[in-house]
């Protein structure tokens, strides 16, 4: 296979958008964010009625590790400056088995049917195109979009000629309903769970890189971008868990997210678990069920309502089962969709 340097036709210019919907378009800034903003509530107000994305989660797009922000991004003003729709390319900066580019986006509900995604669209991919193309690697590559499943912006995608990769299902376990009882989980002699803290946040990080080897798109996380995670604003490092052994070794984790914006969408307030997971030499021993169990203990007794988390439909080490098993119920589904390069 050759290298996607000479595997990947990119353009070698790239404008932005030409004006489109009564929208003219330019590079993004990090002043955008708030604008950007309020166009992803609008937009998942439509598509995904039981999210709100947060500034955070915008703040940390614009800083991965690698991106240009003038260069990898684009947003849409009207004639009174108000982004009304963006699009974010990322080029995700760990490259082992594979090498992605995510397409991140929105546009304004009033503002669709006119042209303007599919114009944010096909910049994204000619941007995405240009950062991979600059890869020396012989891997396999993609360029993913993700939403809701039937959601505008993956029939947009589809006809661009994206196919459905994975689906992801929400899962919700609401307090009082389920989950009850006291744990019967007994902790294997010689281990430990406990709240995370501050001096974790590198050992958790050797940690999901290795939980998250075999699973689908996932590719080891850069030490500034985990930090990023760890500690931002709806990061709560009192209500995450770890496992550690006897040498204080990170064996298993639950990673647990709050943002208290996105309650009144759900109706009732809840912690996102972000990440689950076990290193592969401890694998085996229940501590996957274990340590969510504690995380979901340390939520309840904090005063929220529920838990809530994503899992991978297809994901081999039977996930599905175990938070089902702690009283997850499944709810709607959102889609990754790609196009291989």
């Amino acid at each position: 296979m050759a290298t996607l340097r000479e595997r990947i036709t990119a353009p070698t210019h790239l404008d932005v958008p030409e004006p489109t919907g009564g929208l003219t378009f330019r590079a993004a800034s990090r002043d955008d964010v708030v604008g950007m903003h309020a166009v992803a509530v609008a937009a998942a107000a439509e598509d995904d009625p039981l999210a709100r994305p947060s500034t955070g989660a915008l703040e940390r797009a614009l800083s991965t590790e690698g991106m240009d922000v003038p260069r990898d991004t684009v947003v849409g003003v009207d004639p009174d400056g108000h982004v009304q729709a963006f699009g974010i390319v990322i080029d995700v900066p760990s490259r082992v088995t594979a090498a992605r580019a995510v397409l991140e986006g929105a546009v304004h509900p009033a503002h669709r049917g006119r042209r303007v995604g599919r114009r944010v669209l096909d910049w994204q991919v000619g941007r995405a195109r240009q950062r991979l193309a600059l890869l020396d690697v012989d891997l396999p590559a993609s360029l993913d979009v993700g939403g809701p499943l039937g959601a505008s912006g993956l029939r947009l995608a589809a006809r661009a000629g994206f196919a459905p990769a994975r689906t992801w299902v929400a899962m919700q376990l609401v307090f009082g309903e389920q989950h009850d009882g006291p744990s019967s989980q007994a902790l294997p002699d010689g281990l430990v769970v406990r709240a995370s803290t501050a001096d974790d946040i590198e050992p958790l990080r050797t940690a999901k890189n290795d939980a998250f080897r075999d699973h689908w798109g996932s590719q080891p996380m850069v030490a500034s971008d985990w930090h990023g995670f760890l500690t931002a604003a709806v990061s709560r490092p009192d209500l995450s868990r770890v496992v550690v052994d006897a040498d204080g070794r990170v064996l298993a984790f639950a990673i647990v997210e709050v943002d208290p914006d996105a309650f009144a969408a759900r109706g009732r307030s809840f912690g996102y678990v972000h990440w689950v997971g076990v290193v592969r030499s401890a694998r085996g021993r229940g501590l996957a069920p274990l340590v969510l169990d504690a995380a979901i203990r340390a939520m309840r007794a904090d005063g929220l309502a529920a838990a809530v988390l994503d899992v991978d439909a297809e994901n081999p080490s039977g996930a599905v089962r175990l938070y089902e098993g702690l009283g997850f119920v499944a709810g709607d589904a959102h889609v990754t969709a790609s196009i291989a390069t």
